[in-house]
């Protein structure tokens, strides 16, 4: 019988991040922080990375085309924090307390930490 490699894979981008949480979709990871941040990482085929579409990215930019236009989307090998403001001028301070992730899907829960007033007018 073969024996199996139980050792831990030690990532170093996730070092002294504080994650609480790691789950596996088909062929991508997500981990989650402490302090409610999201990582992805893996391959980002079909958006499953969660980090904005990849024609709109910085080319080279994890999860966007290489440097020199289109083709066939590279494996982000370092897990990258997903932004959950994508499309927003001003970020959104937002913290996320559960994830997961099957096939070529990333769900989270995530709650907005900002103060919102609402203002009711009786006329």
């Amino acid at each position: 019988m073969d024996e199996v490699n139980l050792k831990p894979k030690v990532i170093p981008g996730l070092q002294n991040e504080g994650v609480i949480s790691v789950v596996p979709g088909d062929h991508h990871y997500v981990a989650l922080t402490l302090s409610g941040k999201v990582f992805t990482w893996g391959v980002t085929d079909k958006g499953a990375l969660g980090l904005g579409d990849p024609i709109s990215l910085v080319p080279g930019a994890p999860g966007g085309y290489p440097v020199g236009g289109r083709g066939p989307l590279p494996e982000v090998t370092v897990p990258t924090e997903v932004r959950f403001d994508h499309g927003r001028k001003i970020p959104k301070d937002r913290f996320c307390f559960s994830i997961a992730a099957a096939g070529w899907h990333t769900g989270a829960l995530v709650i907005d930490l900002e103060v919102c007033f609402l203002s009711i007018h009786l006329v």
